[in-house]
């Protein structure tokens, strides 16, 4: 009897493994091929290769920062509101999204921080930027500035993390070795399909959803997900935001009432400690105010990057 349990739960375990393979090597690899049958710039980077698009204009230079799981299509409007007004503005995917490459590695601030120096030395050399982030891209920002205070102009973060907060039970879970990699390729797709729509209050953008669902479908995606969460930084920042807030950039500060996702509470968290930021509460927005309130929060945005 102790046999057949034996070797029940051995086959049980081989066969969960060779799932578990069969989930990364199943799907297609992010490459070069991809990127450029469906009209990607893009540049090889230390870790991997980046997408991006970059528009030149004439006035100031911005850098767009996306979210934990939402690509860089999260940013349609406000990078055309941006080019439109004359504006120089890049935006990216960064690793394991969109259709940036998924290196093995740990994804963490160091490697969010190193994808941007580098990115931005070989697009826009030289140059001083704004830095606009969202979500978990709005703590990479502010980490960024932290370390080359040098690069940055001003800030713009909107619902930005790295407050504490609650952690979702399925945080939890993928944090757990071994079971936590496996609940992650099997349940990742899914996750964010049914977690996108708590990021608005407007409902779901359909583009953004294809775009969004469309990054699961490569190999790695899963696993960069499940790397972020085991190794972003994304509650304990609480230094690092006073010191840039001491820095004496201009800070611009928006953040939904109605998020779901990051607590409007953890407003007050930031502007403790950047005292100088300027605050902008968005009544009617969720996660996503540049979307849910899109009009009035891209004014905001430009007014703020405009004013020398």
């Amino acid at each position: 009897m102790r046999k057949k349990l034996f070797y029940l739960l051995a086959v049980l375990l081989i066969g969960m493994w060779a799932h578990h393979v069969w989930l990364r090597v199943g799907k297609p690899a992010m490459t070069d091929v991809v990127r450029k049958n469906h009209d990607k710039d893009f540049v090889s980077l230390s870790a991997g290769t980046t997408a991006y698009e970059l528009h030149k204009g004439d006035g100031p230079v911005v850098v767009l920062v996306h979210g934990f799981s939402i690509p860089s299509a999260v940013w349609d409007n406000t990078f055309n509101a941006m080019t439109d007004a004359g504006f120089t503005v890049l935006r990216y995917d960064l690793y394991g999204r969109g259709f940036s490459d998924r290196p093995n590695t740990k994804y963490n601030s160091d490697l969010f921080v190193t994808q941007l120096k580098e990115l931005t030395d070989k697009l826009i050399p030289g140059k001083k930027f704004a830095l606009c982030g969202l979500s978990m891209g709005g703590a990479i920002s502010v980490a960024f500035a932290d370390k080359y205070p040098q690069n940055v102009e001003k800030l713009v973060l909107i619902d930005p993390a790295g407050f504490p907060m609650a952690t979702p039970a399925a945080a939890k879970i993928v944090k757990v070795p071994l079971i936590g990699d496996y609940f992650g390729r099997v349940f990742a797709r899914r996750a964010i399909e049914k977690g996108i729509a708590d990021n608005f209050t407007t409902g779901t953008p359909p583009i953004l959803m294809a775009a969004t669902l469309q990054q699961t479908e490569y190999a790695g995606y899963a696993d960069a997900i499940v790397s972020t969460i085991r190794h972003m930084n994304m509650t304990g920042m609480e230094e690092t935001y006073q010191r840039v807030g001491k820095s004496g950039k201009p800070v611009l500060l928006l953040w939904g009432r109605a998020d779901k996702v990051v607590p409007f509470a953890n407003a007050e968290k930031v502007r403790a400690a950047m005292p100088g930021a300027k605050f902008v509460e968005l009544e009617k927005s969720g996660h996503i105010p540049t979307i849910d309130e899109s009009a009035r929060a891209n004014r905001v945005i430009l007014e703020f990057l405009a004013d020398s």
